[in-house]
């Protein structure tokens, strides 16, 4: 370090520099200097016993840059999901795999999910809060599915809904619609239920005529809508909600 400092840093010391890219080819052309210097007690320089004795036994740099990868667990949901609490984003795994605890290990890139030593999925790493990353073949069929979830299928919801009323099987009509995957919807729908459960069927019907009037169909809205107390303020009645059928133009007619 010594001899390093005298041979640049010293030398530097009465030189100006007005940016730090001059500063770095000055700092290179003494580094080289210092390299080919030879040792004071052999004939060879630094420079001439790297390349014949070290260079030949290092072995070629990677061609990717090293990434860094981390460790979490997770436990495979009964929607076939597992959550990389980092992000709040869920991946896919086989349907065979529900209950199972997983190791997941992810870098900026992928998202792999491992039980054991056996990878079972591998996902390309997707940050966006709440959303899903699914693998179509990861899902089983409906009879399948029914048995792993005990009942979780849109039919189900279906039901629950319609002992609420009209405006809670549309707002679960279109929560179910929202995603690619039904089964992506699941986790809100049980919110939904959760919260039929909690305020009773009346209030909850109310809080859904509010959020489909104010074009909230998700679980916050409804939650809020219950939790403020603002659905005591509204009266369902049967023409809030039109129902779905061939002869009614979208939006896109009217551009």
């Amino acid at each position: 370090m010594h001899i390093t400092y005298l041979r640049i840093h010293a030398r530097l010391r009465d030189e100006h520099f007005y940016s730090l890219e001059s500063l770095n080819i000055r700092v290179r052309e003494l580094l080289d200097e210092h390299n080919d210097c030879p040792l004071s007690r052999r004939k060879e320089s630094r420079r001439e016993i790297f390349l014949a004795s070290e260079l030949p036994l290092l072995s070629p740099l990677p061609k990717d840059a090293f990434v860094p990868k981390h460790t979490t667990l997770a436990k495979v949901q009964k929607n076939c999901h597992v959550e990389l609490g980092e992000d709040d984003h869920f991946y896919s795994v086989p349907f065979r795999y529900i209950g199972q605890q997983t190791r997941l290990i992810y870098d900026s890139l992928e998202v792999e999910v491992y039980i054991g030593m056996d990878r079972i999925a591998v996902h390309r790493r997707n940050r966006k809060p709440w959303g899903y990353t699914t693998l179509a073949e990861h899902l089983p069929n409906n009879q399948q599915y029914f048995l792993k979830t005990r009942g979780w299928t849109r039919e189900y919801f279906d039901e629950i809904a319609r002992k609420a009323g009209a405006s809670s099987i549309a707002l679960f009509k279109k929560v179910m619609d929202s995603k690619k995957f039904v089964q992506q919807t699941y986790r809100s729908c049980l919110g939904l239920k959760r919260l039929i459960e909690q305020y009773g069927n009346e209030r909850f019907e109310n809080a859904c005529c509010k959020a489909m009037q104010a074009g909230g169909a998700n679980y916050g809205f409804v939650a809020n809508i219950l939790k403020n107390g603002t659905d005591k303020t509204v009266t369902p009645t049967n023409t809030a909600i039109i129902p779905e059928h061939g002869n009614i133009r979208g939006e896109e007619e009217y551009k």
